[in-house]
């Protein structure tokens, strides 16, 4: 077996190994790959699972994990990696339809009702369904507002005359009297459909000047003489009213009682004077003299005072205590009455106001009354002596009425006369006590001359409403009521129980209760005055209200009736701690009938003279037209100017995601997956480039870097390898390191059974695995000597003793070992001395060297070591890509050869001010076009395409003019072995044939040093290696990012290097001339010259290929090092932008005849921008086709008329299943026309990509000659372009979000949204975001995975850094678009060279402002928390502004990480310095803070936290929003930020 077959597979050497002899012939190789071709060409890719046989002594090779045929013969069609792919372009389709609709749905959805008016101070709303009470006519229908009479609530005028108007109320708020004031306003309501729905209705009186603003100027408290309207129209409130006396008269001679035994009660109404005179001089009635006399009669019956007996136990009689209406109408038919009268018991017999009782007559409290002579002499009669009767007090008071304790003052003992309830008579009163059971056996001649103490009924009121007034001019302006008593109303005689008061010729005085004192004069009361009834109007008030209306002149003032459950609703009471208006607050103006159940107003000018001109809505009666004051009540959105900016930077986000993952709906370009020899035959060479020339750029880096190129080369490859190794330092060190370098391989044993070049293959892999994850702390430009262990590695004497003693190299080359040691100790020597000490070489030489192999026919290898002159440039000069002063060029006679260019450079010369250079006849060229990387890429084509003309280097076949690959590898990273048999195939159809339309390949930077997790800039550039780029992929538009692409470079004319361009400057004639160049191949005019490189590609329709594996790894600079990078990325792609925008791109041929295709897309990506806000900003019911005459108006109605039932029902539905309505339900058609426009905005959208896709494969009938796009992934592809150039257009996105989240925490909010609708599209959103994420990456994981066994997924880690870049790069981006345009300026205007770049000054720009923008964020959002709580809120402002703190939280805890990274970051101070330091030494010490920081953010712990709760929280925005809807608001940058700059 072999002796390298055991411990040590190498699985990148030169062959397959057969298991006796190590090595397999050519011959049969070349047949093992033909039939591996002939079974690729009917196999799926996803059908790759199988490796081939690795055992004892096998080379695990170059090809890639195949997997046989199988036994079905059908073809698998459904695989993993179809069904992501399947999942991906639903879930685009639905991202596409759900997120518009969302952003629609912001901004037509209703503003939930309770937020209603939100911008006034709180004025209660009805709920909705109640808002058309005040809208409805006078027969209660709900038609257009007609003109009412009366009004509903009658008014009175606005005064017209200065006496009528009072100026003071100015004072109180002015200081001094102004032209301000009021009046008394009376009000009458007037809605007698409001009587079974309104209890009670509170006034509030409003005025304007203009019929805009409007203010309130009265409510309740301003009210007289009650605080409400008591009814709702004049037949409810309209009422007479009388309060009779306090006593009934006394029993007098054979008179009964009123309160001994059952009694009827009716009050007697008349209108007329002869009823008057009647009642007046008549004693006893029979019922037709009541017929006779009354207009409106009414009673009470039963057993008064207490009795409990039951009334309805009298004929006639109600169990209510009412006498029946037949009784009634008995004594006075219906068609006399004018009312219904009742009577009703006062609940005190002495207060001046009477406030009856709800009892029945049975219930009735009567009191004690007294009848007292007027002479002087007053004796007691029959009163029997009582001994140990108690002594009245002083007070002369009577007991509470209705009590029975004895001891209480004026009371009797029990068992005397009144049986413990006859009150003593008042001191000085001589007389009888008497009750109902008291004999009047006394004669008549002694009762004029006693005091009589007796029980009466209860002082009555009496009401008559419902009342009309008797026709005729003989009435009375007031009726007038007598109360008259009777046992029997059927047949009895009716009295009065009242005597008229007549002190001149009676002798007592009038009856009153015991409580009161004795009258010491008694006026005249006539029948007719003490029995007028008053007109009481109880839907009647009177406004006296304090604040000013305005100034005199034009005035509206509206009253407005609320109804009681809406005013002492407490929840619409947000803004005041109780239910209360604020005097002058503003008013949301008309219609009013959502806030009032009756509403009227009046207008005119007030306080002067009525003038002639007119004022707007007012009718001549002086009110206000009511189609001004109700009317549908609109219902209120929240399109406000908050919301218009949250949506269309949602629109924007969209827009720019729409772009990214577009892409993915494709799927990829077929290409071979395996390597195949003969394929090489298809190339001319291919060729590795490795660059240095930067500080960490030293020997060491170089070396490493070499290494991995030289390991990549190609197992029997049938062209030229080349590793070029270009200085850009030009460093003489760096050549001699070369050289020791091209030493060893030179030195490899080409003996021992294989050939040179699988030795060599096997000692650069070994030598590759042993330096891959070598970093930049070890062979860095820092580092002054290498540690002695990482100097083995480096030189490859660990390497050696692995060959030696794990695969036997000492055995099989025995004494030809001498030499390579020999080699690798020059090497480590040259390495140890003057590590990164360096001299310069002569500066304006070129230096190259190249390499051959002992017997250049063992192998394709060849090594070039290329230096381009680097002149000193004085600095005082401009450096320009044109011949000018300051610069450096040489001359190239017109027939100039290209072998001749290496010699016409050395004869270079500067440009002096002052000296002109008359030569007019050899062309001028500038020695160095670029400075940048891409000048120094070009200068090796040019240099390797003149060596391969060389005659020793020429095939002497088709293969001479066949394209050739460039791989670019910068000096930091290291090509794996597998790099060139992974990426060359790429290159393939998958039969093996050469695929010219692709322009290059791409493989990820990895940097092993840095993991996810603690990867706190994204060094890995996760987000656009493991989503961006894999999606991109799909339509074959992966951009090049230099390091680790590989290209495909098409023949080209070989007789010269040089090409014409026209110079960006004029001459002195003022004349744009053309100027001889060296050939470029690579941008010049940016300093990202791998995107512009790519766009040129992308135009003329080719297209790359992303490989997904771990092909190179690097060692990264520090992380804060990559913010400068983020900035030189955001500048050059300004500046290329520009550069296209404006036609002044450094394009050649087909590309820059092809331009107008990036503009067909910037035209395009407008227009959707506009379609989008269109959609969401304007109503419309038509269409883009129909505007523009492409579609018939009708044929648009048909299809609508068609579409709405569908609409309807599933609203109904979704009504339905929401629990019907409520009654703050608004019409769903609001919803039902949202998604009307929005299926006709979605059909035009799809019928215009329909057109594009209709005119894209017509062009594939005329590709040949047609240069416009013939298949969608070439749209794709511009559109990724088109992205490349213009991301740094949204960099202002992250101020946005974050300074929406701060108005959001610091202001309470004006817009609201319902929480439930929120929540849906939301989480709908979410769901669909991620998802897209993750079947993408699925997808690709999968494929890789079966055709690699290597899986680079999208972790969590990955979105959480996305969303730390997508906020601490913004300023950096904003830096960035000024440093681009005044470089585009410059380039412009002077054909400045802007290609190169210096991390230097900028990189420290960036990491500042990073810093402190960040230190700014943690800041702002500590801040924002202490303003909320000190700020005081009520619960509605917390619930609005607690979300912004806690989004703005969750911003300030993503840039934690970075912040403290880039403030402590350089801080040297160890444990033991800490542990000398005092506390003092330690509170004063930045560099010990900076430690502390450190340990307490930057640890594992603190890490793991915060990389899970972004992703949480993340995940619980959308449910968050149940609760509380500002959370979609504050969060919605989550749904489209992905990225720095995206």
């Amino acid at each position: 077996s072999s002796p390298r077959g055991s411990s040590l597979p190498s699985p990148l050497t030169s062959g397959l190994l057969s298991s006796g002899t190590g090595q397999m012939s050519r011959d049969l190789q070349g047949e093992v790959y033909r039939d591996l071709n002939q079974h690729y060409d009917h196999a799926d890719p996803d059908d790759i699972s199988e490796e081939f046989d690795m055992g004892s002594g096998s080379d695990s090779g170059y090809s890639s994990a195949l997997k046989g045929p199988g036994d079905s013969c059908c073809p698998v069609c459904f695989t993993m990696g179809c069904c992501c792919h399947v999942c991906y372009v639903l879930l685009f389709l639905a991202y596409l339809v759900v997120f518009p609709l969302w952003c629609k749905w912001l901004l037509t959805a209703p503003m939930p009702f309770n937020y209603w008016g939100q911008n006034y101070p709180d004025f209660p709303r009805m709920p909705l369904e109640d808002s058309w009470t005040a809208y409805q006519t006078v027969d209660g229908g709900k038609e257009s507002p007609l003109i009412q009479h009366p009004p509903q609530i009658e008014m009175s005028p606005i005064p017209t005359e200065q006496s009528s108007c009072n100026y003071t109320c100015s004072t109180e708020f002015h200081g001094y009297t102004t032209s301000e004031m009021n009046f008394h306003v009376g009000l009458r309501l007037n809605q007698s459909h409001l009587a079974d729905t309104s209890h009670a209705a509170y006034p509030v009186l409003l005025t304007s000047e203009d019929f805009k603003h409007w203010m309130l100027v009265g409510d309740r408290r301003n009210a007289k003489p009650r605080p409400f309207f008591n009814d709702v129209s004049a037949e409810e409130g309209r009422s007479y009213t009388s309060v009779q006396d306090s006593c009934t008269k006394p029993p007098r001679g054979n008179t009964s009682s009123f309160t001994k035994s059952d009694m009827f009660l009716i009050a007697c109404v008349t209108w007329t004077n002869e009823g008057l005179d009647s009642l007046e001089q008549m004693s006893t009635f029979d019922n037709s003299d009541l017929g006779s006399i009354c207009n409106a009669i009414g009673g009470v019956c039963g057993w008064p005072c207490d009795s409990g007996v039951p009334s309805d136990r009298l004929s006639g009689c109600s169990a209510d205590g009412s006498i029946q209406e037949s009784v009634l109408r008995s004594i006075l038919p219906a068609n006399k009455s004018f009312g219904s009268v009742k009577i009703e018991a006062c609940e005190s017999p002495t207060d001046s106001t009477c406030t009856t009782s709800t009892e029945g007559v049975n219930q009735w409290a009567c009191h004690r009354c007294v009848s007292q002579p007027m002479e002087k002499e007053r004796r007691l009669v029959g009163l029997p002596s009582i001994s140990g009767m108690p002594s009245l007090d002083g007070s002369g008071l009577g007991p509470v009425p209705g009590s029975t304790d004895a001891s209480l003052p004026g009371t009797l003992p029990s068992g005397l006369a009144g049986g413990g309830t006859a009150p003593l008579l008042p001191p000085g009163m001589s007389g009888v006590m008497g009750d109902d059971d008291s004999s009047s056996s006394e004669d008549e001649e002694s009762e004029e001359s006693v005091t009589k103490v007796y029980t009466s009924l209860p002082r009555v009121r009496v009401t008559l409403s419902d009342s009309s007034i008797p026709a005729g001019a003989a009435i009375m302006s007031k009726p007038r009521t007598f109360i008259l008593f009777s046992h029997n109303p059927f047949s009895g005689t009716w009295e009065k129980i009242y005597d008229p008061i007549k002190p001149q010729s009676d002798k007592f005085f009038p009856p009153r209760t015991i409580l009161e004192k004795e009258p010491e004069e008694v006026k005249a009361i006539s029948e007719d005055e003490s029995r007028a009834m008053q007109l009481e109007e109880s839907n009647e008030l009177k406004m006296e209200p304090f604040s000013c209306y305005g100034k005199r002149g034009p005035l509206y003032v509206v009253a407005c009736a609320i109804n009681q459950s809406t005013y002492d609703d407490t929840a619409q009471w947000k803004n005041n701690k109780e239910p209360r208006f604020l005097p002058g607050q503003k008013v949301q103006g008309p219609p009013f009938n959502d806030r009032c159940i009756a509403v009227s107003g009046r207008c005119g000018y007030a306080c002067e003279r009525e003038r002639l001109e007119s004022i707007p809505h007012c009718l001549p009666s002086g009110y206000i037209d009511m189609a001004a004051l109700v009317g549908t009540v609109d219902i209120q959105y929240n399109r406000k100017t908050p919301v218009y900016l949250f949506v269309y930077v949602l629109l924007f986000g969209f827009a720019v995601k729409t772009i990214m993952l577009c892409p993915g709906i494709f799927a990829p370009y077929r290409r071979c997956h395996f390597y195949d020899p003969d394929m090489t035959d298809q190339l001319r060479y291919v060729l590795v480039v490795g660059v240095t020339g930067g500080a960490d750029e030293g020997k060491g880096t170089m070396i490493r870097n070499t290494i991995g190129m030289v390991s990549g080369l190609p197992p029997e490859s049938k062209c030229r390898f080349i590793v070029c190794n270009n200085e850009e330092g030009h460093r003489q060190e760096m050549l001699t390191c070369w050289e020791r370098f091209c030493a060893v391989l030179f030195a490899i044993p080409d003996v021992g059974g294989l050939s040179y070049e699988e030795n060599l293959r096997e000692l650069t892999q070994i030598w590759c695995e042993e330096t891959k994850k070598l970093s930049l702390s070890l062979v860095g430009a820092k580092v002054k000597e290498l540690d002695p262990k990482v100097l083995d590695r480096l030189s490859g004497k660990t390497t050696l003793r692995i060959l030696k003693k794990s695969c036997g190299w000492d055995q099989r080359f025995e004494g030809s070992m001498m030499k390579l040691d020999a080699a690798i100790e020059d090497l480590a020597n040259d390495l140890a001395t003057n590590y990164n000490k360096f001299n310069p070489l002569t500066p304006h030489l070129d230096y190259v060297r190249d390499w051959l192999p002992p017997n250049p026919n063992s192998t394709s290898l060849r090594m070039h070591f290329t230096s381009r002159a680097k002149p000193n440039e004085d600095s005082r000069n401009m450096m320009v890509q044109h011949v000018a002063v300051g610069t450096w060029y040489y001359k190239v006679p017109p027939n100039a050869d290209p072998s001749q260019w290496l010699e016409l450079r050395k004869s270079c010369h500067e440009v002096v001010y002052s000296q002109r250079d008359d030569d007019d006849v050899n062309n001028k060229v500038p020695l160095r076009s670029s400075h940048g990387k891409a000048g120094g890429l070009n200068f090796v084509d040019n240099y390797i395409t003149i060596v391969n003309q060389r005659p020793e280097n020429l095939y002497n076949s088709p293969q001479d003019e066949a394209p050739s690959l460039y791989a670019i590898a910068d000096a930091r990273h290291q090509y794996q072995p597998d790099f060139m048999i992974s990426c060359i195939p790429c290159f393939f159809h998958r039969d093996g044939i050469l695929n010219h339309r692709v322009a290059f390949t791409q493989a990820p930077q990895h940097y092993p040093e840095y993991q996810d997790k603690n990867d706190y800039l994204d060094n890995n550039n996760a987000q656009f290696f493991r989503l961006n780029a894999m999606i991109r992929n799909c339509c074959g538009g992966v951009s090049s990012c230099g390091t680790n692409g590989m290209w495909q470079i098409p023949p080209r004319d070989e007789t010269t290097v040089w090409q014409r361009r026209r110079k960006r400057v004029r001459d002195r004639d003022h004349k744009k001339r053309t100027e001889l160049i060296e050939r470029e191949q690579f941008h010049t005019s940016c300093k990202i010259e791998d995107t512009a490189s790519s766009l040129d590609r992308v135009l003329v329709g080719e297209y790359s290929h992303f490989v997904n594996r771990k092909l190179s790894f690097g060692m990264s600079k520090s992380p804060e090092g990559f913010l400068g990078a983020q900035q030189r990325w955001v500048e050059g792609a300004v500046t290329l932008c520009m550069q296209w925008v404006t036609q002044n791109a450094d394009a050649h041929g087909q590309a820059k005849k092809n331009g107008p295709l990036l503009w067909c897309v910037i035209v395009a990506f407008v227009l959707y921008i506009y379609a989008l806000f269109r959609l969401v900003t304007l109503n419309y019911n038509s269409s883009w086709f129909v505007e523009h005459g492409l579609i018939h108006q009708d044929s648009l109605d048909d299809w609508k008329r068609h579409v709405r039932p569908a609409i309807t029902w599933f609203f109904d539905e979704l009504l339905a299943f929401r629990g019907g309505h409520t009654p703050n339900s608004y019409d769903y058609g609001v919803y039902e026309d949202m998604t009307i426009q929005f299926l006709i905005w979605l059909s035009t959208c799809i019928c215009m990509f329909f057109v594009l896709w209709l005119f894209t494969n017509f062009c594939k009938c005329f590709q040949r000659c047609c240069t416009f796009p013939h298949e969608m992934k070439w749209w794709g592809r511009l559109v990724i372009s088109f992205d490349n150039l213009t991301y740094w257009i949204w960099f202002w996105t992250s101020f946005f979000w974050i300074g929406f989240n701060v108005y959001l925490a610091l202001f309470p909010s004006t817009f609201h949204f319902n929480n439930i609708g929120m929540m849906t599209f939301m989480l709908i959103s979410t769901v669909l975001n991620y998802a897209l994420l993750f079947s993408n990456s699925m997808r690709f994981a999968i494929m890789e995975s079966v055709d690699a066994n290597e899986i680079a997924f999208l972790s969590m880690d990955n979105i959480w850094r996305a969303s730390q870049l997508f906020f601490i790069t913004g300023p950096i981006q904003g830096f960035s678009v000024i440093t681009g345009s005044k470089n585009f300026i410059n380039y412009l205007l002077y054909g400045q060279d802007i290609g190169g770049w210096s991390g230097g000054d900028l990189t420290q720009v960036s990491i500042a402002i990073v810093k402190y923008w960040t230190t700014m964020i943690i800041c702002a959002s500590t801040a924002c928390w202490i303003y909320l709580f000190a700020s005081q809120p009520n619960s509605d402002e917390f619930q609005s502004r607690r979300p912004g703190c806690i989004i703005f939280m969750f911003i300030a805890m993503d840039v934690l990480h970075p912040c403290v990274y880039l403030w402590t970051v350089g801080n040297k101070l160890t444990d033991e310095e800490v542990s000398k330091m005092t506390f003092c030494q330690k509170l004063t010490s930045a560099a010990w803070w900076k430690r502390l920081l450190q340990t307490l953010i930057l640890n594992e712990c603190m890490t793991n936290i915060f990389r899970y709760v972004n992703p949480t929280y993340m995940v619980m925005l959308p449910l968050l929003v149940y609760y509380n809807s500002y959370f979609g608001a504050g969060g919605g940058f989550s749904l489209v930020a992905v990225g720095a700059g995206h």
